[in-house]
């Protein structure tokens, strides 16, 4: 929506997509292969070079090259054990708190 911020979702802990809820376990480090052709195999700096700019944790991180954007989520199924999600649903943030980085 309008009200949102730039990655506003490092604070989400528990989403629902359609029918289904998601617990926001961590912060995601990106990887060279965000940046990799995937056509050509070639490599190049960007997206993360951007980024480290603004996302790199130095110290506070496993790596002080790690440049943390994108979340990792798990499903949190139902008694069915399934769950839909398609585009255009929306998104509901059920619950905030601290980022964690790993």
């Amino acid at each position: 929506g309008d009200d949102l911020q730039p990655f506003e979702e490092d604070r989400w802990k528990v989403i629902a997509i359609g029918d289904v809820l998601f617990a926001i376990v961590k912060a995601c480090p990106r990887c060279k292969q965000s940046c990799t052709d995937q056509v050509t195999g070639k490599v190049y700096e960007e997206p993360v070079g951007v980024m480290k700019t603004f996302r790199a944790l130095g110290d506070k991180a496993l790596s002080s090259d790690d440049v943390f954007f994108a979340q990792n989520a798990i499903p949190l199924l139902g008694q069915t054990g399934t769950g839909r999600i398609k585009v255009g649903d929306t998104v509901q943030v059920l619950e905030r708190g601290d980022p964690i980085y790993m």
